[in-house]
């Protein structure tokens, strides 16, 4: 896969990310829990005592984790490429402790799942698969302009 279409592909991941975690914030602050699709304990993980880390709900935290995916993703493919490269395993290992974290409370803890949390997990994951590609990939071959 090229250089461009994991660049690509982390920004549409960011985007489905960001996503979620919208629509969790807006089922948080209209006091509806969200519906659960495939699981069964959405509305106990979105109203449990994990569900706010010092006061912020966790949707608000992922809205901006999943914000600066998109910026670093865009970084990545305009301009500043080589350092932005280099930050972008980083940033997403952050993603992928929380969503290890996360999934450790619903399965062990509450032994319930919310299925918008699980696919936050899941783009959190693949944004690090991605972000550590992107950094191998540029360590390799940088991304040339027009490419």
């Amino acid at each position: 896969m090229s250089n461009k279409a994991i660049a690509i592909l982390f920004l549409i991941v960011a985007f489905v990310g960001f996503m979620d975690a919208t629509y969790l914030a807006a089922s948080h602050f209209r006091g509806i829990p969200p519906p659960c699709l495939l699981t069964d304990g959405c509305d106990t993980v979105t109203s449990s005592a994990y569900s706010k880390i010092i006061g912020i709900p966790v949707p608000m935290l992922g809205i901006i984790y999943y914000l600066g995916m998109l910026v670093l993703g865009l970084g990545y493919i305009d301009k500043n490429r080589f350092n932005v490269a280099k930050a972008i395993p980083w940033a997403t290992a952050i993603g992928l402790v929380a969503s290890i974290w996360f999934v450790y409370v619903q399965a062990v803890i509450l032994d319930a799942f919310c299925t918008y949390c699980l696919l936050s997990a899941g783009t959190s994951t693949i944004l690090f698969l991605l972000g550590i590609q992107i950094f191998i990939k540029e360590k390799v071959t940088p991304l040339l302009p027009n490419t």
